[in-house]
C-alpha cells in the first residue's frame, strides 16, 4: 500500500526564486522544465485514498497546485480550421487525480474544452478532452495548458505526464494514432537530508621521528577531515531545482530527522589508542566533544568512538565536524586509518521513510621517509652483525634507530643509532655501535630514513666469528 503525502503548498513559493514554474512540454531540457523536487524523507505516514477512478484504494501524497505552479502547459503542435473537432488526451504515471477534473481546466488559446469524453475522474490517471474549434483557427503554436487543483503523487517514482493530440475520439481512447505527443515530468522525489564527507590524510614527520607533523615538532594535531550533514540543494540533485518540505518552505534537516545528543550518533571507528581524539566544529582549533573510556563515548579496546551527530550539522556555509588527534610531541605517532563513520540519523515523528545509517569516511595518518621494521639486532660476542644501508639518492640520507626490547632486556641507543649515509653511497653499521645490551643481547628495532623508499636498500648482515659463516638479511 502507498503512503501519504499532503502538501499544503504552493510549489511557487515553496521553490522560492528557483527555476520552478508551469511545466513546459517544449523545447526545453530536462532540468528546466520546472519540475518540482520534494524532499522523500519528510513524507509523512498519515494518507488519503485516491477515489472513483481506475486507481481506487490505492495510497497517494497530495500535491496542491497552488500559484499554478503545477500546471501542464505547451503548444497543441499541430494546426486546426473552424469546426475542426480535436481530442486532447493526458496521461500521468507515478500519480493520479486527485479530485475529479472538469473541462474548463484544459485550454487551447484561453478557450475551455468542450468536455471530457474519458477518464478525469478522482483517482484515475488519464482523461480525454474533446473540443470543436469555433471562432478562429487554431495555430500549431498556440497554447495548450491543463490547470489542475491537486495531484495524487505515489512517493515512490517520478510523477510524469504525456500529452497527446487525436483526430478521432476512438484513436484517444485506445490510444493509437496520435498526431502530436509529449511527455514531461511534472514532480520527482529527493533525499533531502545530505551527508558529505570531505576525508583528508595528514602526514607524520620523518625529521622529527614522527612526533609531529612538521619538521620543526611544533605542528601535533591532526584534523582528518570533515562530515557534515545538510539539506539537499538545487545544485546536488537532478533535476536541478530547490528541495522542498512539506509546508512550501526550502527544506531543512530539522523536517525529516531529529539530531540531538542521544537521538542520533555518529560512530568513528579506527585506532584511538595514541595522541587526544576530538570532534570539533572549527577545524580542529577548539574541541567540541573529547573522546574518553571514562566519559563513556570511547570503547576499551580504544577502537570505536561515539559522538552526537549533531556535531556534523552544517550551518549556512560552516562545515559540520572535524575529526581531531593530538599528539604531545614526544611519541611517535603511528600510521593509522582510514577512520571511517557510520552516522543514525533518528526520524521524527510520522515520517514515512526512516533514515538508513550512513556510511563515511575520515582521512588516514601516514608517514613520509621511509620506516624499516629489524626483528632481530644482536650484540652478542661470538657475532658480527652489521646494519647496511644503501642511499642511491642524490642527497644526503639521515637515519635513526629506536629499539623494542624483551621484558628482560634494556636497549640502550649507542653512538651509530643516528647517523647520516651520504647521497650514492652505503653505509655498514656495526651493530654494537648502534645499541648497547642489558640482561639479554638481542631486540627489535624500528629505522627511519629520510628519503625516499625506491632510493634505499636496507639489510643485515652477520658473521659467525667462531667460523666465519655469514647470514644476510635483505629487509628492503
Amino acid at each position: 500500500m502507498l503512503k501519504k503525502l499532503l502538501i499544503p503548498m504552493g510549489l511557487v513559493s515553496a521553490l522560492g526564486a528557483s527555476t520552478a514554474m508551469a511545466v513546459n512540454l517544449d523545447g526545453l531540457t530536462a532540468a528546466t522544465k520546472g519540475t518540482a523536487v520534494i524532499a522523500t524523507d519528510s513524507l509523512l505516514t498519515t494518507a488519503f485514498t485516491a477515489g472513483s477512478g481506475a486507481n481506487l484504494g490505492k495510497k497517494y501524497y497530495r500535491v496542491v497546485n497552488s500559484g499554478n505552479n503545477m500546471d501542464i502547459s505547451g503548444t497543441i503542435g499541430v494546426g486546426f480550421a473552424i469546426g475542426d473537432q480535436l481530442w486532447i488526451r493526458y496521461d500521468i504515471t507515478g500519480g493520479a487525480w486527485d479530485g475529479a477534473l472538469t473541462a474548463s481546466m484544459a485550454t487551447v488559446v484561453s478557450a475551455g474544452m468542450d468536455a471530457i469524453a474519458q477518464g478525469g475522474q478522482d483517482g484515475a490517471s488519464s482523461v480525454v478532452f474533446s473540443h470543436t474549434v469555433a471562432g478562429t483557427n487554431f495555430a500549431q503554436t498556440d497554447s495548450l495548458k491543463l490547470d489542475v487543483t491537486n495531484l495524487g503523487w505515489d512517493g515512490s517514482s517520478a510523477l510524469g505526464v504525456t500529452v497527446a493530440t487525436y483526430e478521432k475520439l476512438s484513436d484517444a481512447t485506445n490510444q493509437t494514432n496520435s498526431i502530436t505527443s509529449k511527455a514531461g515530468t511534472v514532480l520527482v522525489g529527493a533525499t533531502g537530508v545530505r551527508v558529505t564527507a570531505a576525508p583528508a590524510n595528514e602526514t607524520a614527520e620523518v625529521q622529527v621521528l614522527f612526533t609531529a607533523f612538521n619538521a620543526f615538532g611544533t605542528d601535533v594535531t591532526a584534523d582528518l577531515g570533515n562530515l557534515t550533514v545538510d539539506p539537499s540543494t538545487a545544485a546536488t540533485v537532478s533535476p536541478t531545482g530547490a528541495v522542498d518540505a512539506l509546508d512550501g518552505a526550502a527544506f531543512l534537516v530539522a523536517d525529516a530527522v531529529t539530531i540531538g545528543a542521544t537521538t542520533s550518533l555518529t560512530t568513528i571507528t579506527g585506532d584511538f589508542s595514541f595522541g587526544t581524539w576530538s570532534v570539533s566544529a572549527d577545524n580542529c582549533t577548539t574541541a567540541t566533544t573529547t573522546f574518553k573510556v571514562a566519559s563513556g563515548n570511547l570503547n576499551a579496546g580504544l577502537t570505536a568512538a561515539t559522538s552526537p551527530s549533531s556535531n556534523f550539522t552544517g550551518l549556512g556555509a560552516a562545515i559540520g565536524g572535524s575529526l581531531c588527534m593530538t599528539a604531545t610531541g614526544k611519541e611517535t605517532i603511528p600510521v593509522a586509518g582510514p577512520y571511517t563513520a557510520s552516522m543514525v540519523l533518528t526520524a521524527v515523528a510520522a515520517r514515512a521513510n526512516a533514515q538508513a545509517a550512513i556510511a563515511s569516511s575520515f582521512g588516514s595518518i601516514l608517514h613520509n621517509g621511509t620506516t624499516v621494521q629489524l626483528p632481530y639486532l644482536t650484540t652478542f660476542a661470538d657475532y658480527n652483525q652489521r646494519l647496511v644501508i644503501v642511499n642511491r639518492g642524490t642527497s644526503d640520507a639521515t637515519y635513526s634507530v629506536t629499539f623494542t626490547s624483551e621484558a628482560t632486556a634494556t636497549a640502550t641507543a649507542g653512538t651509530a643509532a643516528t647517523g647520516t649515509v651520504a647521497a650514492g653511497t652505503t653505509s655498514s653499521i656495526k651493530v654494537s655501535d648502534i645499541v648497547t645490551m642489558t640482561g639479554l643481547t638481542r631486540t627489535a628495532a624500528t629505522i627511519v630514513i629520510v628519503a625516499p623508499t625506491a632510493n634505499l636498500s636496507v639489510a643485515t648482515n652477520q658473521v659467525n666469528l667462531s667460523d666465519g659463516s655469514t647470514d644476510t638479511v635483505v629487509l628492503l
